[in-house]
């Protein structure tokens, strides 16, 4: 093992130019692909075409597709636009969530539950939508609060999707 691959030093070739070079490589579903990931919106195909680097057509035989295996939902026919389909990915996290085995399950919910906590005690109120990060006052400057509440807020959410994704498997969480 040389310097250059040593696993906490810098990497031995330029990440950014390698990852260019496989996105511009890639075949046009992939590149589609990617971009639908990015579909907050409605958005029509031939945007998605110019960011995708591909035709109208094989954009839109992609995003079709995407359509019909659920990642995306067609918004409108004409024009035709497509978005993310929030429940997919949604479904996607809690599925992997649940193949945590029951101490990585413990483990990490112990982890949150304390993180949530330390946020209870640092702004004396129970969840983060009692704040106003710029009502700040004693709480320091109103950007860090305003990042504090966000962090918070996306450990509540997590906390939340861990348990629901226990449902049909309840685990003991012990004192937790």
């Amino acid at each position: 093992m040389n310097a250059s691959d040593d696993e906490h030093g810098p990497p031995a070739s330029d990440f950014s130019k390698d990852l260019g070079e496989r996105l511009d490589t890639a075949p046009a579903d992939e590149r589609v692909y990617r971009t639908a990931l990015e579909l907050n919106s409605p958005t029509r195909v031939v945007e998605v075409a110019e960011r995708a680097d591909c035709s109208k057509n094989s954009a839109r035989r992609h995003l079709r597709r995407l359509a019909d295996i659920g990642v995306l939902t067609r918004v409108t026919e004409n024009p035709e636009t497509f978005e993310r389909n929030e429940s997919y990915f949604e479904w996607r996290r809690l599925n992997r969530l649940s193949e945590l085995d029951d101490d990585e399950y413990r483990d990490r919910l112990g982890e949150l539950l304390s993180e949530d906590e330390a946020y209870r005690e640092t702004y004396d109120v129970e969840t983060p939508d009692e704040l106003d990060p710029l009502d700040y006052g004693e709480y320091g400057d109103a950007e860090n609060v305003w990042l504090d509440l966000n962090n918070w807020a996306a450990t509540r959410k997590e906390i939340r999707d861990l348990r629901r994704s226990r449902q049909d498997r309840p685990v003991d969480e012990g004192a937790i």
